[in-house]
């Protein structure tokens, strides 16, 4: 199985940017005077060590407070990944394929921990589990992969990386299968959404702010290809003072306004329903501070041609160990002493 989808969502800038995006339509960075301290001044850098896991149906709801236990099961569980034994022959196929399925099992539980490193432009990410690190230099054009067991490296030239074709804009309407447009259908499509503030917390060692956000759609009196349903997201998030290192980047920009509106995720091609939108509150976190704990949860339901279907599903963001870094911790983003190109 492959985990690098847990590293698409760690930036919590950016999954607060989306969650902005999708009840609202638009991104809406606050002032930090919206939190009751003032951030800290400008910093040469900052780590912090994160795990990245999902809530799946069915269990209880997590609370802040048990970051050094999940951390602790995140990294075991990638180290039991790196150090399982690989066997040849088909017998040792049939082995490796169970023991790679029992390991996938056990992370998506777990989840995925790093230690994360900023300065300036420079990220490191380190897997302390599997004993690798990730250095990206943008600037120079590199990203540095290195092996800590062996004290190996590679460097990767992003400067002569394809060019990537641009994807077409989103068009909620058009019929993926092509041929006759679906049967138009109309229907009441009702957006709510509401904020506020849960207060003040200290998360490890951290003071932060607390938010509380939720986006419901409730589609309903639905004809021709509308569908009756729902769909709920919430978040929760306590955010800090430190500046989030994510939201400088111009990927980041990028990443939120390509967002699609939300009401147009809804719909089914050819539907064109009366759209409503309540809001109430109006406390929202501010986009650019480095949220500590971060749970968003994702509640559907639908009428299919297979009957009522629906389910829930959350991930989960905790950090802990937070530290400033100086001038003397620019080595983290560069090539060990006694490293050996691979």
């Amino acid at each position: 199985m492959d985990f690098k989808f847990f590293r698409s969502a760690r930036s919590t800038g950016r999954i607060q940017a989306a969650f902005a995006a999708v009840a609202l339509g638009s991104v809406a960075v606050l002032a930090a005077g919206t939190l009751s301290q003032p951030a800290h001044a400008a910093q040469t850098g900052l780590a912090y060590d994160e795990v990245t896991r999902f809530v799946m149906s069915g269990q209880a709801t997590p609370q802040p407070g048990t970051f050094a236990a999940d951390f602790q099961a995140a990294v075991d569980a990638s180290k039991s990944m790196a150090e399982t034994p690989k066997h040849g022959g088909l017998l040792g196929s049939i082995m490796n394929a169970g023991n790679m399925a029992k390991n996938a099992m056990n992370m998506v539980k777990v989840g995925v921990a790093s230690r994360d490193s900023f300065m300036g432009a420079w990220e490191r990410t380190d897997d302390l589990g599997a004993q690798t690190a990730t250095i990206r230099r943008p600037d120079q054009h590199q990203v540095i992969h290195l092996n800590l067991a062996k004290k190996t490296y590679r460097i990767e030239d992003t400067s002569v990386a394809p060019a990537m074709e641009t994807p077409p804009p989103y068009q909620p309407n058009q019929n993926p299968q092509g041929g006759a447009s679906p049967q138009p259908g109309t229907g009441h499509l009702d957006i709510t959404v509401s904020n506020s503030m849960l207060g003040p917390k200290v998360i490890e060692n951290v003071p932060t702010t607390g938010y509380n956000m939720s986006f419901k759609i409730a589609s309903t009196n639905s004809t021709g290809s509308c569908k009756d349903g729902t769909f709920q997201m919430g978040m929760i998030n306590y955010v800090s003072r430190y500046a989030d290192p994510h939201v400088s980047t111009m990927s980041g920009m990028a990443h939120r306004s390509s967002l699609p509106r939300p009401e147009t995720m809804a719909m089914h091609p050819g539907c064109n329903p009366s759209i409503k939108t309540h809001q109430s509150g109006g406390a929202s976190p501010p986009g650019d501070r480095l949220a500590m704990w971060t749970l968003v949860s994702l509640t559907g339901s639908a009428q299919t041609d297979q009957g009522p279907m629906g389910g829930r599903f959350g991930t989960l963001i905790e950090r802990g160990n937070v530290r400033t870094l100086g001038s003397g911790d620019s080595n983290l983003f560069n090539i060990p002493p006694g490293f050996i190109k691979e």
